[in-house]
């Protein structure tokens, strides 16, 4: 057992062999951001550049206590946990029937995974997140799901640990499933996470993404207005600022395609992309 936060991982459960995560990477990791990806993305027709203009990237780790705090409040609400609900069964019905090794790239307050282990009692799940404030900010809510798991007799079967999305601290594949919920809009270029995320899925392992789509830049206004009417104060900017930085379904298929995520599939599901590699 470990605890949040630091420079370390932090696991909550025991380590799995060949699976435990390493430290993370000393010093900043630079994200390649326009001088890799705006070349590629150049290849978009003009058409798309002009309805839907260019994204307006957002700071890349929400690692300050005040976004934690914004983004765990909204969990609780009505509206955020039945588009979570949505993804989680998405998931399940997504993921091997039998036991699996599973990573969650990017988790925030690793409440996802939480309700996905108790779905799943024989996967094992490891949870990452860059943000040590986001990881502490759902330790609670994860050690309540714990004992509730423990009082019913079931296994609960997650750890969470601090990890570079871009050096993923696992071995080359070792997992049967990887997901991630709205990870890639954090940054400028996530051709080097894809890869990532190819590196550690197994050769026949599953990868299955979701993250927020951008509007035409005339209704970018209108579509935070709507999609984003349950949010109320920081957590209503950071929705906004969250869909502006988002891709558009050609966009994220050019990126899909100039990585190492061979056979992903981008598919349009409401007001999200869904990257999905069977």
């Amino acid at each position: 057992m470990g605890s949040i936060g630091g420079a370390t991982p932090a696991g909550t459960t025991r380590a799995w062999p060949g699976e435990e995560p390493r430290p993370l990477p000393s010093g900043e990791i630079a994200d390649p951001g326009a001088a890799l990806f705006e070349p590629a993305l150049d290849r978009v027709s003009r058409r798309h550049a002009r309805v839907y203009g260019a994204r307006r990237l957002e700071p890349e780790v929400m690692d300050e206590a005040g976004e934690a705090d914004a983004y765990m409040g909204a969990a609780g609400e009505a509206h955020l946990a039945r588009l979570d609900a949505w993804w989680i069964e998405r998931v399940v019905a997504f993921g091997p029937r039998r036991e699996a090794r599973v990573l969650d790239v990017g988790t925030g307050g690793g409440q996802i995974p939480a309700k996905v282990a108790r779905r799943r009692p024989g996967w094992r799940i490891w949870a990452v997140d860059r943000a040590g404030a986001m990881l502490a900010a759902g330790v609670a809510g994860i050690e309540a799901a714990r004992r509730e798991a423990v009082s019913a007799i079931e296994p609960f079967q997650l750890g969470l640990a601090l990890a570079e999305a871009r050096a993923l601290p696992f071995p080359d594949g070792a997992f049967d499933l990887v997901i991630s919920n709205s990870l890639l809009h954090h940054i400028g270029d996530p051709t080097p996470v894809l890869d990532e995320i190819a590196r550690v899925a197994s050769p026949s392992g599953r990868v299955l993404l979701r993250d927020l789509r951008r509007p035409p830049r005339g209704l970018l206004r209108a579509w935070i207005a709507w999609h984003g009417r349950h949010y109320g104060g920081e957590m209503r900017r950071l929705y906004g600022d969250s869909v502006a930085a988002a891709f558009t379904p050609e966009e994220l298929a050019i990126v899909v395609r100039h990585s190492r995520l061979t056979g992903a599939i981008v598919t349009v599901a409401g007001p999200y992309l869904v990257l999905a590699r069977a």
